[in-house]
């Protein structure tokens, strides 16, 4: 799997990306809104081969984001396969965050999940304080469906299903 946009390259996780996903997910502020525990190396490696059996086992996962100009991993964004559905997701260094890149990335997948992958809904869940996150679901036309707790978190439930 391959996608590209203007700026940036979307593929499948690999091994050699645990050291720099967990530098990423090292950094309290990218980890926040998910449950405000930074990663060890160890536990970046177990979410990054995590998502390599999700892709063997869904035919999806969450992807690796690349800057395309220097194939720098700045994120993640994809689908994941959770008791309550699947799980449309995405986190990015925070040298990334707002130049429209999580947007961009976003868009991709999304297509990529409903054109390439079959997909006839997804859920986005986010914290209520997570202004960043509300406003990429939304754009991407997301619908809100309600407000519940998550992880002892206020948290919004958000849904797509390619129809506007």
């Amino acid at each position: 799997m391959l996608l590209d946009t203007n700026r940036l390259i979307i593929q499948y996780f690999n091994n050699s990306d645990i050291s720099d996903w967990a530098k990423i997910e090292s950094d309290a502020d990218v980890r926040r809104f998910v449950d405000g525990k930074v990663l060890s190396l160890k536990e970046a490696g177990e979410y990054v081969e995590m998502n390599i059996l999700q892709y063997q086992t869904h035919g999806y996962g969450r992807y690796a984001v690349r800057l395309k100009e220097n194939r720098k991993l700045i994120g993640m964004c994809g689908f994941l396969d959770e008791p309550y559905g699947i799980d449309f997701g995405y986190r990015y260094s925070k040298d990334s965050w707002g130049k429209g890149l999580g947007f961009e990335a976003a868009k991709e997948v999304l297509e990529y999940g409903f054109t390439d992958l079959g997909l006839e809904k997804v859920l986005g869940l986010t914290a209520e304080q997570n202004y960043g996150s509300i406003r990429i679901l939304e754009k991407l036309g997301f619908k809100f469906q309600e407000k519940f707790l998550f992880n002892n978190t206020k948290a919004l439930k958000y849904f797509y299903t390619g129809v506007s």
